[in-house]
């Protein structure tokens, strides 16, 4: 069994070298009751306590310092060491390397590297980055401040990422909050493994995650632990970095670098990776408080169109109705693949402004007189006043305004004609008029179906665009179904389902 050591990275005369043979054990401190005697007044006068085990492993126990022990930067009551960790007794600090009767490597000038199993490194350390990592550094940091797509951004931190630690193969890994499954999002290659279970070194993954620090394996060949994975000898990777991704309640993921072959990575490179892994792992913390918020967002426009259609049990569904007609439509021109999220938000929203109509009015057994009919026709500009203070609704507010103008110019509330009239908002008028003579009122049954479609056809120029009634035309029967089929409900509840 070879022997190891503790060599001080400040070398003196008042600290020694500390050797260690399997089987032994040696305290450290500045008395003379130590074994091994620093002469710092940093270290207590038993300080530590430092042992081997007869299968090489190596521990360390504060014996309850003044100034701690630290290992890899942080404080440590009782620790494993492994070969290249840093172990600081007080200010004084030592790097756990191999022994023997040839020169230390530090002497024969040959670099720690070589005989490196794995490093431990505490992501408190400051990274020290060249001029070439700071530039690709303040890249990603750019474009997180504008970013608007996360795959995207993870891709980029990825390939910036791949240019400074030139690895074969490179990945960025997700933990799935519902399931806890680690899932790789971004990867180098593209398409080179689909499931952690194929990394050659998924057990540094975790172990990276578990400890929060970052881990670098400079020859995977030299670690028992790694030995009877298949996919090591399958891949023939020789050297392994990852960082995990931390977020505000502990890790969110992973950052995974190996190489193959014969190269390894060089110790300063676990920095530079966590330098990076900062910033995707701030990204993630922000898209998942967009995500959140989004999902809050939804939620709250669901419940204030219920909350609308509730004032009226004769309009039950009404806007949720009204939203689905609008989506059919807008699909079915294939002109707005892009804005069935704004379509879908002004339908939920298009009748909000009817909270600010008195009861007597709306809830009215019969026709309204032309009074009324003023009280009523001001929801719309109510609605709009409401909503127009939120920015992530800009987009949504013209249907929510426009919704009731015609195409003749003889509507409400600012008398526009034609195409001045805002295209989601002339959707919304045809799916708006036919839910409201398909439902039943206190003062009249509901109409058919056939008859509310005959009834749009015949505004064809003067309500509606003629256009859109082009487009009612071929989807009259999806209508008709999404008002009276069995499974109604269930087809309109998918078609309202968030556009992501």
């Amino acid at each position: 069994m070879a022997m190891l050591r503790l060599t001080p990275l400040v070398p003196g005369s008042n600290v020694p070298t500390i050797e260690l043979n399997p089987g032994s054990a040696q305290t450290v401190g500045r008395g003379q009751r130590a074994d091994v005697i620093v002469n710092d007044a940093s270290l207590s006068r038993l300080h530590a306590r430092v042992a081997v085990d007869q299968d090489g492993q190596v521990s360390v126990d504060d014996l309850g310092s003044t100034n701690g022990v630290f290992v890899n930067g942080t404080e440590q009551l009782s620790a494993y060491l492994m070969l290249g960790d840093s172990v600081r007794f007080g200010r004084v600090e030592y790097l756990v390397s191999q022994g023997g009767e040839s020169e230390s490597a530090a002497e024969a000038d040959v670099p720690v590297v070589s005989h490196t199993v794995m490093r431990r490194m505490a992501l408190s350390e400051a990274p020290k980055v060249d001029g070439l990592v700071l530039q690709a550094l303040l890249a990603t940091s750019r474009e997180m401040m504008a970013f608007d797509d996360l795959p995207v951004l993870l891709e980029r931190v990825l390939d910036r990422l791949s240019s400074i630690l030139k690895p074969d193969r490179a990945a960025i890994l997700l933990v799935d909050p519902d399931t806890g499954a680690i899932v790789p999002r971004a990867v180098r290659p593209s398409g080179a493994y689909s499931s952690v279970s194929e990394f050659a070194s998924s057990t540094v993954v975790r172990q990276a995650m578990e400890s929060q620090d970052a881990f670098i394996v400079h020859d995977v060949r030299s670690d028992s632990r790694f030995q009877e994975a298949a996919s090591v000898l399958l891949a023939g990777v020789r050297s392994v970095i990852c960082v995990p991704l931390l977020g505000r309640h502990g890790p969110i993921g992973a950052l995974y670098a190996d190489k193959v072959g014969l190269e390894q990575f060089a110790p300063d490179l676990a920095e530079y990776a966590s330098a990076f892994a900062g910033h995707a792992a701030a990204a993630l913390e922000t898209a998942q408080l967009y995500d959140d918020r989004e999902r809050h967002f939804r939620a709250t426009l669901q419940a204030f169109a219920k909350a609308i259609d509730a004032r009226d049990s004769y309009t039950a569904g009404h806007s949720e109705r009204v939203t689905a007609y609008t989506l059919v439509l807008a699909r079915q021109s294939g002109q707005y693949a892009t804005e069935f999220e704004t379509i879908r938000r002004a339908g939920l929203l298009h009748d909000i402004g009817k909270v600010g109509v008195p009861d007597a009015v709306l809830l009215k057994p019969g026709r309204l007189d032309v009074e009324e009919r003023k009280v009523i026709e001001a929801h719309v500009t109510i609605g709009y006043d409401m909503l127009v203070s939120l920015p992530f609704l800009g987009a949504s507010l013209p249907a929510v305004r426009g919704h009731h103008e015609r195409w003749d110019g003889k509507g409400y509330p600012d008398c526009l004609a034609g195409t001045d009239i805002h295209p989601h908002a002339r959707l919304m008028a045809v799916a708006d008029s036919y839910d409201a003579m398909t439902s039943a009122r206190p003062y009249r049954d509901a109409m058919p179906a056939e008859e509310a479609a005959r009834r749009v056809r015949a505004d064809s120029g003067a309500q509606f665009d003629p256009s859109v009634v082009a487009l009612f035309d071929a989807v009259e029967e999806e209508f008709a179904a999404l008002h009276q089929s069995p499974d109604a409900p269930a087809v309109r509840a998918e078609l309202l389902r968030p556009v992501d």
